[in-house]
């Protein structure tokens, strides 16, 4: 039977001790790249939602502002919007498409921006649609007086003149308010860099 010297034994307890502080910087190690990766990863893919979002806002509102929203600006108090503007879509693709994303961003203002100007948006665009079927009843209402020259079509189509005239003034709020938001929601994606080379999503 060998002996086994105190010296061997202390060898062998060390080699252990200093094998297993090394499998466990080399676990940490290898943890931190990971949680590293994940974070650029994460970090990647909301700059890359901000940088659409930006895009998708500023698109639309361009379009808007070159077609109805100009046409809304320039009406005059207590005057019917009778312009009739098809919407045939949803033209929020990037924030229907990505709203599960929407909370992952850690800016809280930004967040809250972000929804704001998406909700109030959608609901401009159902005020318009509402306006826009007003004006197609007026709009029958008195092609059938041409017709007949029946009253009661001429008194229908004045009402909902009257309506309209009403009504435009609730837009025109509408319009203002998410005119100012969407103002607001550009600069703060600007100051989070959604226009810098750097952050171009590659």
């Amino acid at each position: 039977m060998c002996d086994v010297s105190q010296t061997d034994l202390m060898s062998g307890f060390i080699g252990a001790l200093v094998g297993g502080l090394l499998s466990l910087a080399g676990t940490y190690i290898s943890n931190s790249l990971q949680a590293n990766n994940s974070k650029k990863a994460e970090e990647k893919l909301i700059m890359g939602l901000l940088q659409s979002i930006h895009d998708e806002v500023e698109t639309l509102w361009e379009l808007y502002m070159n077609g109805v929203g100009a046409n809304l600006e320039a009406l005059a108090e207590r005057q019917p919007f009778l312009f009739f503007w098809p919407i045939t879509q949803d033209y929020f693709t990037v924030y229907a498409t990505n709203a599960f994303l929407i909370g992952r961003i850690n800016n809280h203002d930004l967040r809250k921006l972000i929804i704001a100007v998406y909700s109030r948006s959608r609901g401009l665009v159902d005020s318009f649609r509402l306006n826009n079927d007003m004006v197609q009843k007026r709009q029958n209402c008195l092609m059938i007086f041409a017709e007949t020259k029946n009253p009661v079509h001429q008194q229908q189509g004045m009402a909902f003149e009257a309506a309209l005239s009403e009504y435009a003034a609730k837009i025109r709020k509408s319009h203002f308010e998410v005119k100012a938001l969407t103002s607001d929601l550009l600069r703060a994606l600007r100051k989070q860099g959604v226009l810098s080379p750097s952050s171009k999503v590659k």
